[in-house]
């Protein structure tokens, strides 16, 4: 949580004693603006100590619905009056829904006499506790007339106390409506979380897999300061093992995030101050927190984890200004992101504190809502940028297996291509068949015309083969001035009557500048199969390259023969 547990303190002193809360009418909410409070400061006090100082001592009183101390606070004494006006026994629930509170005490009197005590808080076993919960709470029957609530907390976490008193209907109600919402917040980010994680194991890119680990880091910080981890993790491993794992889980995913950001913006390229900046807030106060570990010095640490959270928002926003100068793309939708999460964090930070605005369960788990938000936001980002990564991808394959002067494919690309027709063709025998063309005097046209117009006697080739191919031949330079057309189902006698078409279209081509006397002509080279046979043999995985070559010396014949012809080697 950044800046969750607020410092500041949020009272207001008065000597009038606190508004009753009157039962049933008071049917759910808290009980922050009904109660009155000291901060125990000489010393650890007794119950009846403490009863007398609400008496004589000058009291402070709720001015909202959660009461927030700050960090290392002495412990505080709080008093609530609770009035059953009905002429039956009232089943309430009250409930201190700050899940790191150490110790706490409660003392129900009535007529003076106390009733009933009730010792439980994050120092106790989750099987000890008053009622098996995420936090503090406990039940009990009113009885009409007046019930005195004395509360003595206790905790080196930050003293944050939203205190719910609840019909035990409307606390039952309260418990599955919260089910449902974090269940629906921690089901998109770990979703979200597990995805990318996903691709980062497929395509080994860093940001993936950090955006996955800060989700993932958040979604269990989240469950640890709600209490919910530690229904499961319970203060076996010392009274305070909460706090050092609420902070440095809270930490984990800060620093998860912002080497996220890092990656994703690659910040280093036009902001190198401020990534050396990242690198060192990131090193350094984890390093510190640890020392403070060592040394069993909650109070800095958990001083430390504040500082990291809340230079986690600022340089979350910093390094997006930063890609918007930079014109970085989705700096804007980067920038959108960071905002609404700072805001959403504000809002539930003030919410607890009580100030502007009011305590709520929605103003409360604002933050969540807000990561949550973040998170679809920033999936977006990495979603568009695998798309333009894979367009990318796409386009540089096409031009590794594209001739860039003819458009046709060049020897790589007829490889490919050929490589996943050519199973088939095995498998089910079908004829097959080849022809290799080679332009005629074509060194004559660079020589005279100069190479640009060499370059357009090839494409105006290329032009004139493609025309003439059918819809499954492949197509391809294959070097220089030869070309190479890939027949599927055409035989031997077929290929020769294929390449006659292609040497007329060639013959016909004319060029603009050149001397009519000079005419374009090509010789052709073809073999192909008979009867789905080639030399005698079975169409097999050997038998296109055996193809090539003899298409090659049938080239080289009609080469020799006086050229513009179409030769085939029986």
């Amino acid at each position: 949580m950044i800046l969750f547990y607020s410092v500041m303190s949020l009272f207001i002193s008065f000597t009038l004693h606190a508004d009753t809360i009157e039962i049933p009418s008071f049917s759910k909410g808290s009980v922050g603006k009904h109660a009155a409070y000291f901060r125990e400061r000489d010393g650890k006090l007794s119950l009846t100590e403490a009863r007398q100082q609400f008496q004589t001592t000058e009291l402070s009183l709720g001015s909202s619905n959660s009461i927030s101390l700050g960090i290392g606070v002495d412990p505080v004494w709080m008093s609530v009056k609770v009035n059953n006006v009905a002429n039956t026994s009232q089943d309430y629930r009250l409930s201190v829904e700050t899940p790191w509170i150490d110790y706490i005490d409660t003392w129900l009197i009535k007529d003076g006499q106390v009733i009933k005590h009730i010792a439980g808080g994050d120092a106790f076993s989750f099987d000890t506790r008053p009622m098996q919960y995420r936090f503090y709470a406990f039940e009990h029957a009113y009885l009409p007339g007046v019930t005195d609530i004395i509360m003595r907390v206790e905790t080196k976490g930050p003293m944050a106390l939203p205190v719910q008193f609840n019909s035990v209907e409307n606390a039952i109600n309260r418990d599955i409506v919260s089910g449902y919402q974090y269940g629906a917040l921690y089901g998109i980010m770990v979703a979200l979380a597990l995805y990318n994680i996903v691709l980062f194991v497929f395509i080994r890119q860093r940001e993936y897999g950090l955006y996955g680990l800060y989700l993932l880091g958040f979604v269990l910080n989240s469950l640890s300061y709600t209490g919910q981890l530690h229904t499961i993790i319970t203060y076996d491993f010392g009274p305070y093992f909460q706090d050092w794992l609420d902070i440095f889980l809270m930490i984990t995913y800060s620093v998860a995030g912002l080497h996220f950001a890092r990656s994703l913006l690659h910040t280093k390229e036009y902001a190198p101050r401020l990534d050396k900046f990242v690198l060192r807030t990131t090193l350094y106060i984890p390093l510190g927190m640890l020392i403070g570990f060592v040394f069993n010095q909650l109070f800095f640490s958990m001083v430390l984890a504040f500082i990291l959270n809340t230079c986690f928002v600022m340089l979350f926003i910093a390094m997006g200004v930063k890609a918007l100068q930079a014109q970085k793309p989705f700096a804007v939708l980067f920038i959108l992101s960071s905002v609404t999460a700072a805001v959403c964090i504000t809002i539930s930070t003030l919410a607890v504190a009580g100030v502007l605005v009011p305590y709520n369960d929605y103003t409360f788990k604002a933050i969540e809502v807000g990561m949550a938000f973040e998170a679809i936001l920033l999936a977006s980002i990495l979603a568009r940028q695998f798309r333009i990564a894979q367009i990318d991808k796409l386009i540089a394959e096409k031009y590794a297996r594209t001739d860039p002067l003819t458009e046709l494919n060049n020897r790589r690309g007829f490889k490919v291509l050929t490589e996943l027709t050519w199973p088939n063709i095995v498998d089910t025998q079908r004829n097959i068949s080849v022809a290799l063309i080679d332009i005629d005097f074509f060194k004559k046209v660079n020589d005279e015309y100069g190479h640009s117009k060499g370059d357009e006697v090839l494409k105006k080739v290329a032009k004139a083969i493609a025309e003439t191919s059918r819809e499954g031949d492949i197509s391809a330079r294959w070097g220089g001035e030869e070309f190479i057309v890939f027949l599927p189902d055409t035989t031997r006698d077929g290929a020769i009557m294929h390449a006659e078409r292609i040497r007329e279209a060639i013959e016909a081509i004319s060029f603009t500048g050149i001397d009519c006397e000079l005419m374009l002509t090509a010789s052709i080279g073809v073999a192909g199969s008979v009867a789905a046979r080639f030399e005698d043999e079975s169409i097999n995985h050997d038998t296109l390259e055996v193809m090539i070559k003899n298409a090659d010396r049938a080239l080289y014949i009609a080469k020799q023969d006086g050229k513009n012809q179409v030769r085939v080697v029986s």
